[in-house]
């Protein structure tokens, strides 16, 4: 049985980058960054990453916990090597190109090599990558499944193991591939797992995965991003369009992030606000990765102000001008709806979350209040009937 030892973060325990010890060549990458000081969880976790213990940290989303790995991890490998020795797993392919920017951009005065692995795109590029003695792979495990089948890829040399968003690995079913995964690594390896929520699901895997890990909480006992404002709208399925038009109106915002429960719904709400002539492109998995990262670009840029987007979009997706998330539909899961408003309130900035609550979805409400520990808008549940077409704005609350 794993033991797992657990620390606050009410005091950070480090206050600057240069007491971590990492090597000269990660913290000129910081300085080229421009990166300052860490923030909680990079203070609280990198001295043990370094130290070669295993660790499950959880902190809300874009609290920096990919640098809170990959700092200490390009620190240690330093110098390249014939066999990848870092392999971090990911739950999208949005979130694995986002981490092997970062590690690209911390190794970028060492001569490591990195490459993505995902699906959804033609191998051929990927395998050329492989063939050219990676040291870091990151990777989502179907694909990563799909070339060690190929014996394209030779994990016996593995020393680090990162389960990034480990919540939303099991969410979508990888725990298969991740246990496949884990007979092909070294066990003498290091395991580090991060998650924004620690359930029962996650604290089993820990236990499968890691030897005598230390358990790494942010000091907050809510799950939610607290720099985001949360507001919640009564009303009907019908009645939906007609609201979002009303509050992109509202809120005249240049960067909105909309998020529908299907693929089929993306498109429509899409085709509804260009024929309202608002500026909006659809993001899913039925849109190809390149076309996918075209728009992600233009998105980025500022080239339109809305993006519409399935859940594909809610993990992985850092762009800290959004400045609103808009839950069209409310997510199945609690942990869904924490990762989708986290897309907002980014890299020190607060943002705003409006969600649009139909009837069929008041037990979607309840499921996320019992994650959370609190009721979302401040009245009891009871009180949360429909009144038939309208619209009704429930009170809104802010959490600081």
């Amino acid at each position: 049985m794993t033991t797992l030892t657990e620390l606050g973060l009410s005091k950070p325990t480090m206050s600057t980058f240069t007491e971590f010890g990492l090597s000269k060549h990660a913290m000129s990458a910081l300085t080229d960054a421009g990166y300052t000081e860490p923030t909680e969880i990079q203070s609280g976790t990198i001295d043990i990453i370094s130290s070669g213990k295993d660790l499950l940290a959880s902190a809300q989303t874009g609290s920096g916990k990919t640098a809170a790995y990959a700092l200490p991890i390009v620190s240690r490998l330093q110098r390249s090597a014939s066999k990848p020795r870092a392999l971090i797993l990911v739950p999208t392919r949005e979130l694995a190109l986002q981490v092997l920017a970062q590690f690209k951009l911390f190794g970028k005065y060492t001569n490591l090599r990195a490459a993505a692995i995902y699906g959804g795109v033609g191998m051929g590029e990927q395998i050329r990558a492989l063939r050219q003695s990676l040291d870091i792979v990151v990777g989502t495990p179907g694909r990563l499944i799909d070339c060690m089948t190929r014996n394209l890829i030779d994990l016996s040399n593995i020393e680090v193991l990162v389960l990034d968003e480990a919540d939303r690995l099991l969410d979508l079913g990888f725990a298969p591939q991740l246990r496949r995964i884990n007979k092909q690594v070294p066990k003498t390896r290091q395991t580090l797992m991060f998650s924004a929520t620690i359930d029962s699901s996650v604290a089993s895997m820990v236990n499968e995965f890691t030897r005598d890990a230390v358990v790494v909480k942010a000091a907050s006992k809510n799950v939610e991003p607290t720099s985001i404002d949360q507001k919640f709208h009564h009303v009907n399925e019908y009645g939906k369009d007609e609201l979002l038009l009303k509050v992109l109106k509202d809120i005249d915002s240049s960067s909105v992030l909309v998020f529908t429960m299907t693929k089929r719904k993306a498109t429509w709400v899409k085709n509804r606000l260009r024929n309202a002539n608002v500026m909006a492109e659809e993001i899913h998995g039925d849109i190809s990765q390149n076309k996918r990262e075209r728009t992600l670009k233009q998105y980025r840029n500022g080239e339109f102000a809305v993006l519409v987007a399935t859940d594909v979009a809610a993990r992985g997706l850092d762009i800290p001008s959004i400045s609103h998330v808009i839950n069209y539909d409310l997510p199945n899961t609690a942990s869904d709806y924490v990762h989708r408003i986290g897309r907002t309130g980014r890299a020190g900035r607060t943002g705003t979350a409006v969600s649009f609550i139909s009837q069929d979805q008041i037990h979607l409400v309840r499921d996320i209040e019992k994650v959370m520990g609190h009721s979302l808008d401040g009245s009891p549940l009871a009180v949360r009937k429909s009144t038939g077409g309208g619209v009704r704005r429930f009170r809104s609350r802010r959490y600081r």
